[in-house]
């Protein structure tokens, strides 16, 4: 509700009950801080890190008040115990050497920036400082560390030139996979379109939707169940034939040349002679 008073109030009542809540204690250093009360933020962060003395946040909080008052000696102790918690956080081990510089200590800074450049050898802030303090001091291992740092440089400018062009290439083949998919939907849209103009055209065909019609349902209806056939055969006269005719809504099929039936014909002309015994094979 952005009342920090209301806030400091019922945590000064949590406090007076249980006094050794660190993290009621810290939460109350914060308050302050926001607040622009530094003597109160320090006095409660301070009783939070004797209560609890592993919280980062409260550390790194003494450690960067300690260096914002010119105490940078006595900033050290906090940010070797955060590099003892966090051991593979480089950032602690370059606070602590950064300390001892600052504090005009240049030979402990220059064992301590050694000592982070063995643990991790391509940290480039590391050897930027020990290139500084080797040209300051006048050391000849300037030379050695200056081509490491250039090494470095150029490795972390070939790794991100490479990071770089991953990403445009990755955008290209987005690009063109949505390209691809709109190319898609165009034809399945265009495919859609031209069935639709098909199932048009049918439907203006004479009849209904169904593919076969009859005349009249009625009468079909009325000849179930089957009745035995007759004798006789149909004839296009026959109402019952002729209310169930068909009808093809493609129009009428086209009729097929009859050569088939013709040369049955011929075949069959000599069918009804009879064979004489001169014919017969001996």
């Amino acid at each position: 509700m952005e009342d920090p008073n209301q806030a400091i109030e019922w945590l000064m009542q949590l406090i007076s009950v249980v006094p050794t809540d660190s993290q009621a204690l810290s939460k109350l250093g914060e308050l302050y801080d926001s607040e622009g009360d530094k003597s109160q933020a320090f006095q409660y962060y301070y009783e939070s890190y004797r209560y609890f003395p592993s919280n980062i946040e409260v550390i790194e909080w003494l450690g960067a008040y300690y260096i914002d008052t010119q105490f940078c000696e006595k900033a050290i102790q906090y940010f070797e115990r955060a590099s003892l918690i966090q051991p593979t956080q480089v950032k602690w081990q370059l606070m602590v050497a950064s300390c001892f510089r600052r504090s005009g200590n240049y030979q402990k800074a220059l064992d301590t920036y050694k000592e982070i450049h063995r643990k991790f050898p391509e940290n480039v802030e590391c050897l930027r400082f020990l290139v500084r303090l080797c040209t300051d001091i006048g050391l000849k291992e300037v030379q050695e560390y200056a081509t490491k740092l250039k090494r470095l440089e150029k490795m972390k400018e070939m790794r991100e030139q490479r990071i770089k062009s991953g990403r445009d290439s990755s955008g290209g083949s987005r690009s063109k996979r949505e390209g691809s998919a709109g190319s898609d939907s165009g034809q399945n849209n265009s495919a859609s379109s031209k069935s639709e103009r098909l199932s048009a055209k049918l439907r203006a065909l004479p009849g209904t939707d169904e593919p076969y019609e009859s005349s009249s349902n009625k009468e079909i209806g009325k000849c179930w169940p089957p009745r035995p056939a007759p004798q006789h055969s149909w004839s296009e006269e026959d109402p019952e034939v002729a209310n169930a005719s068909y009808v093809d809504p493609l129009g009428p099929q086209i009729e097929r040349p009859k050569t088939a039936a013709k040369k049955r014909i011929d075949e069959d002309d000599f069918a009804d002679e009879e064979l004489g015994d001169d014919l017969l094979p001996e």
